[in-house]
C-alpha cells in the first residue's frame, strides 16, 4: 500500500511525532510505502516556544510548501492527513483535496475546530471536511463524539508510546526528596498556573520536594521558584521523567482541553511513574483512581492527592508499577499500530452510525 501522510510538523512537534511518524518503520517493515509531507518545519516550532509568536516568513513558507505537496495525491493509496491540509482556507478548497484523494483518512488528536468557533467564515471548515473524508480517526471518545456527527466512519485510536524507550523506576525510595515532574511546552505551561499555589504550600511543609519541569520554558519561574527547567530533548525525555516520582497532569475544564489526549500521563505511566490529573477528557479514560494515580478537580484534591504520593514510597511503587503494565497492555506502540491497520484493512462501513471502538478499547 502507498501512503501519503500529511503531516503538520516535522519530529519536534508531539503531536506529528507521536500520531504518525513512530508508526514508519513498522508501517514499512509490513511492506508498505510512506511518504511523509510536513507542512512547517522545525524551525517554525522553535521560534514559536522561544518567542510564543508565529514566524510568519516560516507560516508563508508552509502554506507554499503545502501547495507544492498537493501534487501526485492520485498516485497513493491512501492519504492520512493530520487534522486539516490548509488551516484558515475555506471549506471548498479542503473538499476539493478531499475528493482528489483515492481514500482520505484524517486524524485528530485535539480539537482542532475550537479556534474556529468564533469565526463567521471558518466554523463550519472541520465538520465539512469530516464529511469529504472516507473515515476519522480520533484520539479519545470527546473527539469521536464530535466527528461522529459529520462522519460515519469514525474510529478511536488513543495516543500510545514506544515503550522500548522506556526504562521504568526499579527504586521508589527518596531519599533526597521527592521531585514532581510535568513535560510539555511554553504554550502548555499556563495549565500548571491553577495549582502553583498547592505546589508551593506543599513544598512549605516539605522543603525537600522538588518540581522539574521539561520543555516548559522560563516564563514560570517567577511562581515556582525552585522549580528546575530543563530543555525537552527526544533523547533524553525518557530518562529525565524516570529520575522523578510524581508526574503531573493539570488542565482546566473546557472545550478543548476535553479534545486533549493524554500523552504526558501516558509518558509518565511508560517511566513507571504515579499520576495526576485532572478528572477532565481523555484523562478520566487514562488513569484509573486510585489504582495507578489519582483524578482531581479542585485544589485540595491537587494537595490531598500529593500529599499521599510524598509521603508514601509503597503507594507510589503500587501505583508507578500499575502504570507501567496499562500502558504495556493498552497504550503502546504495538497496539497503536494494530489499531491503525485495522483503519487501514477497513473497508468503509458507510451505513453505520456508531464509533467503531475496536481499535483500541479505552481504559482496558
Amino acid at each position: 500500500m502507498r501512503i501519503l501522510m500529511f503531516t503538520r510538523h516535522g519530529n519536534l512537534g508531539a503531536n506529528s511525532r507521536y500520531r504518525f511518524l513512530q508508526y514508519i518503520s513498522l508501517l514499512e517493515k509490513a511492506g508498505h510505502e510512506v511518504d511523509v509531507r510536513s507542512m512547517l518545519d522545525d524551525e517554525y516550532l522553535k521560534i514559536v516556544y522561544l518567542s510564543g509568536r508565529k514566524g510568519s516568513r516560516h507560516t508563508l513558507r508552509g502554506y507554499l510548501r503545502r501547495l507544492g505537496q498537493l501534487r501526485g495525491i492520485r498516485n497513493s493509496d491512501v492519504v492520512l492527513c493530520d487534522q486539516e491540509f490548509l488551516p484558515y482556507f475555506p471549506a471548498a478548497v479542503e473538499t476539493l483535496i478531499a475528493d482528489r484523494c483515492p481514500r482520505l483518512i484524517l486524524d485528530y488528536d485535539d480539537a482542532a475546530y475550537f479556534k474556529y468557533l468564533n469565526s463567521r467564515w471558518f466554523r463550519n471548515r472541520i465538520p465539512v471536511l469530516m464529511a469529504a473524508a472516507e473515515s476519522v480517526v480520533a484520539g479519545n471518545r470527546h473527539l469521536a463524539e464530535f466527528a461522529r456527527r459529520y462522519s460515519r466512519n469514525v474510529y478511536l485510536v488513543p495516543t500510545v508510546v514506544d515503550t522500548s524507550r522506556y526504562s521504568p523506576k526499579t527504586s521508589y525510595a527518596a531519599p533526597h526528596g521527592i521531585r514532581l515532574t510535568w513535560i510539555g511546552t511554553p504554550q502548555t505551561v499556563r495549565f500548571l498556573k491553577p495549582i502553583t499555589h498547592v505546589l508551593r504550600a506543599l513544598r512549605e511543609r516539605h522543603p525537600s520536594l522538588r518540581l522539574r519541569l521539561i520543555g516548559s520554558g522560563t516564563s514560570v519561574c517567577r511562581a515556582l521558584p525552585f522549580a528546575e527547567v530543563v530543555e525537552w530533548s527526544e533523547s533524553t525525555e525518557t530518562r529525565l521523567l524516570a529520575e522523578c516520582d510524581v508526574g503531573l497532569m493539570p488542565l482546566p475544564d473546557n472545550e478543548f482541553t476535553r479534545g486533549k489526549c493524554g500523552l504526558k500521563l501516558i509518558q509518565y505511566m511508560a517511566a513507571g511513574l504515579p499520576v495526576i490529573g485532572s478528572s477532565v477528557g481523555a484523562n478520566c479514560d487514562i488513569v484509573s483512581h486510585g489504582h495507578d494515580g489519582y483524578l482531581v478537580s479542585e485544589p485540595q484534591e491537587w494537595f490531598a492527592a500529593l500529599e499521599r504520593l510524598i509521603t508514601g514510597e509503597d503507594l507510589r511503587s503500587e501505583f508507578g508499577r500499575n502504570g507501567v503494565e496499562k500502558v504495556r497492555q493498552s497504550y503502546s506502540l504495538e497496539r497503536g499500530f494494530e489499531a491503525w491497520m485495522n483503519v487501514l484493512d477497513s473497508a468503509p462501513r458507510g451505513t453505520s452510525d456508531s464509533v467503531n471502538s475496536t481499535a483500541i478499547a479505552l481504559g482496558s
